[in-house]
């Protein structure tokens, strides 16, 4: 591509216009390549759910098809608008993810169980704990995601 066209094409945007494309398309990038990894047949097992695509060969193929498509457009309109690749570092959305989850855990706190109805007053011993170490787990994968530092465990 001519190198003043580039220039020219760029120019088009302001700061605000610029970053929302940068975004919009960042962001529709990373969801193509991540739905790509899930038709070449990733898959996640964890303890109380599976992760994978379920579709048909033939539907892959078209899906696989329409990606291919797409992220070529993209890298056109990357050159085109002289757009810029960024790294990024996981460990904030780590700890934003943590922080969510141990509000999520602290819900689930036999006390907070009131609001969904009647609680056997058993629950209390045999959830609350494991409940609550889960919670500082959450916190403390947070801190670490943030490069903080593991909290010092409480002598009795």
């Amino acid at each position: 591509m001519d190198a003043e066209l580039v220039v020219k094409r760029a120019g088009l945007l302001n700061f605000a216009q610029r970053n929302l494309l940068t975004l919009g398309l960042r962001a529709f990038e990373m969801h193509l390549r991540e739905a790509d990894a899930w038709l070449h047949g990733r898959e996640e097992r964890g303890i109380l759910y599976l992760q994978r695509a379920n579709l048909p060969p033939e539907r892959c193929a078209t899906v696989h098809r329409q990606i291919a498509e797409a992220l070529a457009r993209i890298a056109v309109l990357t050159e085109q608008f002289s757009l810029e690749a960024v790294g990024y570092d996981v460990g904030a959305t780590i700890s934003a993810q943590m922080s969510v989850d141990w509000a999520n855990l602290c819900d689930m706190r036999s006390d907070t169980l009131r609001r969904y109805g009647d609680v056997d007053p058993r629950l209390s011993e045999l959830l609350d704990p494991g409940i609550d170490a889960l919670s500082q787990s959450a916190l403390i994968v947070s801190a670490l995601g943030q490069g903080g530092q593991v909290p010092e465990e409480k002598s009795e």
